[in-house]
């Protein structure tokens, strides 16, 4: 019997950056569902279990921060993650008080992101 895919939701407004990653976590085993809002994306987290999140900071309709405070808010323990450009610019403590467990880099971090992601998913955080 197949292992049952871990399921990932990935928010990212750009359509190249959403296509590559969901590609990329694909051929890593992941089962992927994207949104291009921080609304949709929260829809999906009320309506599906994930096994992991993976955030962009800078979304059309709110702040990847407050999104992640309001999974939060939802009860949810899943590790969430910020995928962004603008690493630079996060206070590490913002980052936790959201409820983030760690930020990557892109384009930088995106080679590795499979194995980053299943450390999260495989762990017992």
């Amino acid at each position: 019997m197949a292992e049952k895919q871990q399921a990932v939701l990935f928010v990212e407004d750009a359509l190249d950056t959403r296509d590559l990653v969901e590609y990329a976590l694909r051929q890593e085993g992941f089962a992927v569902t994207t949104a291009r809002t921080a609304d949709e994306g929260l829809t999906l987290a009320r309506e599906q279990e994930f096994a992991l999140i993976l955030l962009d900071i800078g979304l059309p309709d709110k702040d990847g921060l407050a999104l992640c405070q309001d999974l939060r808010d939802l009860g949810l323990t899943a590790p969430i993650l910020f995928y962004t450009a603008y690493s630079e610019l996060l206070d590490p403590s913002e980052v936790a008080r959201a409820g983030a467990q760690r930020v990557l880099r892109k384009p930088e971090d995106t080679a590795e992101l499979g194995s980053i992601v299943r450390s999260f998913v495989t762990s017992d955080r």
